[in-house]
């Protein structure tokens, strides 16, 4: 009988580089997006979505909409000027909260459902100058509108 250990090399790498990278992480400004996922019932064409900044550090926030399919895999998607979002990319203070307005431009009617994603992403800012790893955090939020 073979005996079969808890951790593969290839997971003992991951764990290990967890290990190495958590007190990096830990010092990381970091954004919050609510809520987590976005649909839009009935004939809407709009939507909001809180942003909050959190650290101590300003942050900046880069947001985009893209078409996604939602029997793929959430990173399969592709750029699409059906959804709009206002604004684009805000400065946040420490514990700033920014309500961001998603609207579909899309004239035809939406049949079934329509799914996009919506990437929130909180760029590396200057408390990062200077490091060998720069932190990129991603939020990537469904919305769908739907029939």
């Amino acid at each position: 009988m073979k005996s079969t250990h808890l951790f593969t090399g290839a997971k003992r790498a991951i764990l290990a580089s967890a290990l190495i990278l958590a007190p990096m992480l830990a010092q990381a400004e970091s954004i919050a997006v609510s809520p987590t996922r976005l649909t839009v019932p009935n004939k809407g064409n709009q939507t909001t979505l809180t942003v909050t900044a959190g650290g101590r550090e300003t942050s900046v926030v880069q947001l985009r909409v893209v078409a996604w399919n939602p029997r793929h895999d959430p990173d399969r998607v592709k750029p699409t000027r059906d959804v709009v979002i206002s604004p684009p990319v805000a400065k946040l203070r420490p514990r700033q909260e920014l309500t961001v307005r998603l609207v579909r431009t899309k004239r035809r009617a939406v049949r079934g459902q329509e799914c996009y994603r919506v990437l929130v992403d909180r760029l590396p800012g200057k408390e990062q100058s200077g490091k060998a790893v720069k932190l990129q955090v991603r939020h990537s939020v469904p919305l769908c509108f739907s029939s």
